[in-house]
């Protein structure tokens, strides 16, 4: 293989390969060459700009087989509610919620690139989590893009959360999502110091983007390799408009923030488009200050907890599980932290 490094410091490669990763489990390697043979049907709806249809065929491609797959693997109860005005689903594992958790309740914040994902995707997200961590989980319908635009989505979280203190103390409920969810996890800490809310006892971020609005390694080389990347319009149209250096949009813009941040979990792969982003989140959380602890699989994709079938999905719900365990309600330091979660 040549490569050639030009003087900006570009490097320029020619005949990379980049086999499947042996770290990887095989039934994730066997999915990741699925996904990838070809681009998801629902991609060419960003260039039409049918909202409508590309919510359908995203649903239609990939949520609702992984909603049921969840369902089967992982029994729970489901009830639609609405919580501070806003449309919501209760899912609580299906045996009950035991004691130590009476007290605790997950928001979960679904993906869908700020455009999509209400419904099932939301469930996908919730189900496993709610089941391992043997706890109550709200996956909330914010509102999404194009119709609405930043801030709406923080607004509608920020609501539930104050319907939420009315039952539970803030520092037993924890907000987790993926993607867009997992970005608006860091988002909704910074609303709440803003808008002067209590901290949640913790936050959970899932292949997401809190750090800023820039590329990195991770999306470049994610387009040399083959991985889907969002089009790049999918974001500007919830954040259209708004400043990327605004610490409600960016939170690694303050430090000062971030040294106010609950522990928070990130969790990213190798091939996930956001790594870079997760990764520098991760640091600047560190040197700030704040209780934050990183975790990256080799060699699988953006949003992978959304296949509910694989070895590292149920590494990752596990992970999540004992993370909210041992922060909601405590003050546990990491150390403790990672002694409880591998002993």
């Amino acid at each position: 293989m040549k490569t050639k490094i030009d003087a900006a410091g570009t490097v320029h490669a020619a005949n990379l390969s980049l086999p499947v990763s042996d770290f990887a489990s095989a039934s994730a390697n066997k999915q990741f060459t699925r996904l990838r043979a070809e681009e998801p049907p629902y991609y060419k709806e960003f260039a039409s700009g049918n909202i409508a249809k590309l919510r359908q065929s995203w649903d239609e491609h990939e949520a609702m087989p992984a909603l049921e797959r969840a369902k089967m693997l992982f029994p729970v109860d489901i009830k639609p509610t609405r919580l501070g005005g806003i449309s919501a689903d209760v899912v609580t594992p299906a045996g009950g919620i035991p004691a130590h958790n009476a007290q605790r309740v997950l928001i979960n914040l679904h993906g869908g690139g700020f455009i999509a994902g209400a419904g099932a995707r939301a469930l996908v997200e919730a189900i496993p989590v709610a089941h391992v961590g043997n706890i109550k989980v709200i996956t909330l319908d914010y509102r999404l893009a194009p119709e609405h635009t930043f801030p709406a989505a923080s607004i509608d979280i920020a609501a539930a959360y104050q319907a939420l203190l009315t039952e539970y103390q803030p520092s037993h409920i924890g907000i987790y999502g993926c993607s867009a969810g997992g970005t608006l996890a860091a988002q909704t800490v910074a609303w709440f110091h803003r808008h002067s809310l209590p901290a949640p006892g913790a936050i959970a971020m899932i292949c997401s983007n809190a750090a800023r609005m820039g590329t990195g390694d991770s999306m470049l080389l994610g387009r040399a390799f083959g991985v889907c990347v969002p089009p790049p319009t999918k974001l500007r149209w919830y954040f259209d408009g708004s400043d990327p250096n605004d610490p409600l949009v960016s939170p690694c813009a303050s430090p000062d923030l971030l040294a106010k941040f609950p522990p928070t979990l990130l969790l990213s792969t190798s091939r996930d488009f956001f790594l870079s982003h997760t990764t520098h989140m991760h640091l600047q959380l560190t040197k700030a200050g704040a209780n934050a602890h990183l975790y990256i699989w080799d060699g699988l994709w953006h949003g992978f907890v959304w296949q509910p079938d694989l070895p590292e999905s149920r590494e990752a719900y596990e992970i999540i599980s004992s993370f909210f365990n041992s922060n909601l309600g405590s003050q546990v330091t990491g150390s403790t932290f990672q002694k409880r979660l591998h002993k």
